[in-house]
């Protein structure tokens, strides 16, 4: 009798961070896995340009909660440093720069950050400080075990007693600008600890209070920098993935999830229709294209009307190969707006508003020399950009326009507080605009952080691991649980491996081996209500959460 038993297969569409973690886990874990990108490269966004002996980082520029992306080593069965993975930390963090050419300069160090709040709010600065920080403390320590680490398939994940026992005290009704505006009264102050809400592309005056942790783990622990750049993350992963089993195939775009009459997947559809089959799929391309490109006749999303309103910004980016140096500029730069007609400066850039909005710079040369030939300088600049209708043909000149008017106000800006004119030394420079985000990554309206992260696109309202109707169809990455950033990915993989893994009843190879941030979290059980107070229950937590956040 033949005993052998055929071994599961899964195909992964899309080698970003979240797919390719993803791909590694489940291959860990016994199952036959496959890859396939419709680029020439892994990583998606986080994937390096290569000009002249100049090595820029596509998209993602600093390294936050480090334990994420060891624990994701350690499942693997290797290191980050056996992989030849090497964190640099940058020292100072950021330099805030003011239009009045004030710098404010963020740190690890304690004294350092002392001295200069006391000179901007006395001794009640340091003292809010501490405050914030132990604020933020929490706000850290409760989303790694409660959120970071849970699956949110349904909405009854709302009411498991370890997140409810914390949900007020994560601050999801506040905005950050809100919890930052508690315990700082300089305006400049609350400019410095609530600007990190960029990386998520957001206003403050929009993103939750709960992603204060951002602030928290980069003034606790430090931003640091992947020697030969983020890109390394991606590559050692692929490398790790592939002694593991995993197949990868690059250049080769997928037309299409192919789903059974009976709605459940039984593989992907090449360009060429040629069909491979798999017991599960995961989609890590961008959630909008997936259900309107992958999956056109099984949507089955009453809400992607609504996911299509909630799409993060663009954003316009200029990579410049300087011919030297530029000293006034540390590896992270934020250049902070002002106001134009509001209280309150935007953060997205829109010409036809002349908004001065806050944009970030970042000078990988300055921690890692090998980004730049010697003696001279990569630098990157970002300005978030409202999204752009790729369907209107009108958009074409309108860019154009668009760019050159972001161009001018970056580089003025840059002069009048630098003192230098980056003009001068600018040999070669590479462009990334919505439009390149859209056809590069398939990215609806050329968004670069997925769906926003506002209360009702995150936990159990955000979009789910897996499928709602169509059986074998998973999903990791921005805009699906947890969310966007490249630690949020990685943990999001953890999710969606372990999904796919207890519906094909494969045991879990790290099972147990979680991230435990400085003290033991309490174990969260999953209560599952009976009967009629299933209803009653999931509406009275909805309606109260509802209330509250509207109040």
């Amino acid at each position: 009798m033949d005993t052998t038993r055929r071994r599961k297969k899964v195909v992964v569409i899309g080698a970003g961070v979240g797919g390719i973690a993803t791909a590694a886990r489940l291959a860990q874990c016994g199952l036959d896995v496959s890859v396939y990108e419709k680029n020439d490269f892994v990583g998606g966004k986080c994937s390096s340009i290569m000009q002249n002996g100049y090595r820029f980082d596509r998209g993602p520029s600093l390294l936050l909660m480090t334990e994420v992306f060891e624990e994701t080593y350690r499942h693997l069965g290797t290191s980050m440093s056996s992989e030849g993975v090497e964190l640099l930390k940058c020292d100072p963090n950021c330099n805030f720069w003011f239009p009045d050419g004030q710098c404010f300069t963020t740190s690890t160090d304690i004294a350092r950050m002392k001295n200069q709040l006391e000179k901007l709010d006395g001794q009640h600065g340091f003292q809010s400080f501490l405050s914030f920080l132990e604020e933020s403390h929490h706000h850290y320590q409760q989303s790694i075990p409660h959120v970071l680490n849970k699956d949110f398939a349904n909405y009854f994940a709302l009411l498991r007693p370890g997140f409810l026992r914390y949900l007020f005290k994560l601050h999801p009704f506040h905005t950050v600008w809100q919890r930052v505006s508690h315990f700082f009264q300089p305006h400049q102050l609350r400019q410095v600890f609530s600007l990190a809400s960029m990386y998520l592309g957001m206003s403050p005056f929009d993103t939750p209070g709960t992603y204060t942790l951002l602030q928290y783990t980069e003034l606790t622990a430090g931003i640091w920098y992947p020697r030969g750049g983020f890109n390394r993350i991606a590559r050692t992963l692929v490398d790790v993935g592939e002694r593991l089993g995993v197949t990868y195939h690059l250049s080769q775009p997928v037309k299409s999830v192919s789903i059974s009459s009976d709605k459940k997947a039984r593989g992907i559809t090449l360009d060429a229709d040629e069909i491979i089959e798999a017991d599960a799929v995961v989609v890590n391309a961008d959630l909008l294209y997936a259900y309107e490109e992958l999956l056109p006749s099984h949507q089955s999303k009453p809400d992607v009307t609504r996911e299509k309103e909630d799409v993060s910004c663009s954003a316009i980016t200029f990579y410049w190969s300087m011919s030297q140096r530029i000293p006034q500029l540390e590896s992270h730069n934020m250049f902070v707006g002002q106001p134009s007609g509001e209280q309150f400066p935007d953060v997205y850039w829109n010409r036809d508003r002349e908004t001065m909005p806050s944009f970030y710079v970042h000078v990988p040369s300055r921690t890692d020399p090998s980004a730049a030939p010697e003696g001279k300088d990569t630098v990157m600049a970002l300005v978030l950009v409202e999204n752009v209708d790729m369907s209107k043909t009108t958009q074409e000149n309108h860019l154009d326009s668009l760019i050159a008017a972001t161009r001018q106000y970056v580089l003025s800006s840059m002069q009048s507080r630098l003192g230098v004119d980056l003009r001068d030394f600018i040999e070669h420079e590479t462009l990334h605009s919505p439009t390149t985000w859209h056809q590069m990554f398939n990215s609806h309206r050329g968004s670069v952080f997925g769906l926003n992260h506002d209360f009702f696109n995150i936990l159990s309202f955000r979009p789910h691991t897996k499928h709602d109707v169509i059986d074998g169809v998973y999903f990791v990455g921005a805009s699906t649980h947890p969310g966007a950033g490249v630690p949020t990915c990685l943990s999001g993989a953890k999710i969606t491996a372990e999904r796919i893994l207890r519906d094909l009843d494969i045991p879990i190879a790290w099972e147990g081996d979680a991230i435990r941030p400085q003290k033991e979290a309490a174990k969260a059980t999953v209560v599952e209500p009976s009967g009629a107070w299933k209803g009653l229950a999931l509406v009275s937590a909805v309606l109260g959460i509802v209330a509250v956040w509207r109040a």
